[in-house]
């Protein structure tokens, strides 16, 4: 009789119906396996029955017996005879022994490491903060590497998701903060205070051109951060003194951070426009609150302001200017905040211009204006208020095209107790 290989039950054998007993084999079991016909049995079967109980080994020890009766197969029986069910692997519930466990399983009991690219890139993302947002393209790039090539033997899975994500927010951040910076355009320092123009050579101006000058005013608006929009610098006329108070016109654009020229007709709620400053001829910057805008959509508001110099001055102006085409005017205002600059240029023509139904008069000038002189005074040769400057064109595309509303439209518009008739 042939030894037999001695084993636990594995995966091969796990399942398979022991010759002697007709049951299933379980994983661990302690088998032999036949080295004639290479079926396993259990082991306690091989040794209580002698060897080995498969069919092909066992029919050469067994007895030949003979009851007189011969058992015969037809082709027809055959042809009924049907396959025995499969026998399916079970596995047995329990601890499964070390020797038969797989290299996965193995694998397990090893520290698992931490994902270096995933660190990486949420280190590079947090950077992306205060450095433009450079940093934070490359987290990104690191953060995708990372999620690609993760593998459950490693740590950082949330990280490489965090600096990811942090990296594509810090990337939208910078380029809202670029958009509005590159809107507003990166200007000047504002600080009022440095706009005071030489009094020496204000003294030496003719009145006509002094009073014009005492009268202006530089307006700096800065809107809530909720508007997106970047604090400027705009210009106004003083109308009128009267107990300390200054009343002055300058552009709905200027104070209303929301305006859009002829698209906002309502009337909006007053405590809603911009923050205000006032710099006046002689004195500090003051806060400065808006009184009034004009319906329609014009372009025109008022403003008070509290007056502490001397200097300060109200404009003059007829009620009933005369405008001819080809007169000569100019215009005092706060270009690019540089205050209290005269331009000079001619009436090019008179126009008109429908704000949601209202007709309106603008005076079209080859005075030079820019960004700074919105709400800035236009005079004529006599010194005399008539417009208020509010439009230009671009400086690339034209030269000499500037647009102001007429003074008459504010003396037609603005209410009775601001008191601007028959001056």
């Amino acid at each position: 009789m042939p030894t037999p290989t001695r084993r636990f039950a594995g995966l091969r054998e796990t399942g398979t119906l022991c010759p002697h007993c007709q049951t299933e084999l379980h994983t661990g079991e302690d088998t032999a396996v036949c080295a004639e016909c290479g079926s396993s049995q259990h082991w306690h079967c091989w040794q209580s029955s002698g060897g080995c109980g498969s069919y092909e080994c066992s029919t050469g020890r067994r007895p030949e017996q003979h009851n007189g009766d011969v058992l015969r197969v037809s082709l027809d029986d055959l042809d009924q005879a049907r396959p025995l069910p499969v026998s399916r692997p079970t596995f047995a519930v329990g601890p499964i022994p070390i020797s038969l466990r797989l290299d996965d399983d193995r694998e397990d009991s090893t520290p698992r490491t931490w994902n270096k690219l995933a660190i990486a890139a949420l280190v590079l993302s947090l950077l992306g903060l205060p450095l433009l947002g450079v940093p934070g393209l490359i987290g990104i790039v690191l953060g995708a590497i990372a999620l690609a090539k993760h593998t459950r033997r490693q740590k950082g899975l949330g990280v490489a998701i965090s600096g990811l994500l942090l990296g594509i927010a810090d990337c939208i951040g910078w380029v809202i903060v670029l958009a509005i910076y590159f809107e507003a355009g990166p200007g000047l320092a504002i600080r009022l205070d440095d706009f005071e123009p030489d009094p020496a050579a204000l003294k030496q101006l003719p009145p006509i051109i002094s009073r014009a000058m005492a009268a202006n005013a530089l307006v700096h608006s800065a809107p809530e951060w909720s508007k997106l929009r970047g604090e400027g610098i705009g210009s106004g006329v003083v109308l009128r003194i009267k107990d300390a108070t200054a009343l002055i016109v300058t552009n709905r654009h200027v104070v209303d951070p929301t305006f859009a020229e002829n698209s906002q007709p309502d009337v909006p709620a007053l405590d809603k426009m911009s923050k205000l400053d006032v710099k006046l001829l002689g004195q500090a910057a003051s806060p400065a609150s808006v009184v009034w805008v004009a319906p329609g959509g014009i372009d025109l508001a008022l403003i008070r302001v509290a007056v502490t110099a001397l200097e300060p001055q109200a404009a003059e102006w007829d009620d009933i200017p005369s405008l001819m085409i080809g007169d000569d005017v100019f215009a005092v205002g706060n270009p690019h905040g540089l205050g209290w600059t005269l331009t000079r240029g001619s009436l090019s023509q008179m126009r008109l211009n429908d704000f949601s139904g209202r007709e309106t008069k603008i005076i079209q000038t080859s005075a030079a204006i820019n960004p700074g002189n919105s709400g800035g005074g236009l005079y004529d040769k006599a010194g005399k208020l008539i417009g208020i400057n509010t439009w230009t064109k671009d400086k690339r595309m034209a030269e000499g095209l500037s647009f102001a509303i007429t003074f008459s439209t504010l003396l037609d518009l603005a209410p009775a107790e601001h008191e601007l008739k028959a001056k």
